[in-house]
């Protein structure tokens, strides 16, 4: 695995995790998401989520068929499958990485559910 694929793989991990902190630090200000739900979202959408009861912190996530294909220096696509414990359902992955300044954040992201 190369060194970016093995890096940006931790990066997805470390998202899973839904972590406040991670998400104000790794994703870009201009952010978008096509979410599984149908709906999209944006940079602030993610962080309202932290707001309140209606978000998962105890949720498990088991990642797999992780890849990566380098679109230029500084741009990434990876993609790779998810299964929630909680719901026991799996999901397609997709998202756009690039550089900025020296640091990878997530442009784009989508999730489809899948069996």
């Amino acid at each position: 695995m190369t060194d970016l694929k093995k890096y940006l793989k931790g990066l997805e991990e470390q998202l899973l995790l839904k972590q406040k902190e991670d998400f104000e630090e790794l994703l870009a200000e201009d952010f978008f998401e096509y979410g599984s739900s149908g709906n999209t979202y944006n940079k602030e959408d993610q962080l309202a989520a932290f707001k309140g009861d209606n978000h998962e912190r105890h949720v498990v996530y088991q990642l797999s068929n992780f890849d990566m294909t380098q679109l230029a220096a500084d741009v990434a696509h990876v993609t790779y499958k998810v299964f929630n414990e909680q719901t026991e359902q799996y999901s397609l992955r997709s998202s756009i990485w690039r550089e900025y300044n020296g640091k990878w954040q997530m442009f784009f992201h989508q999730g489809t559910v899948t069996r």
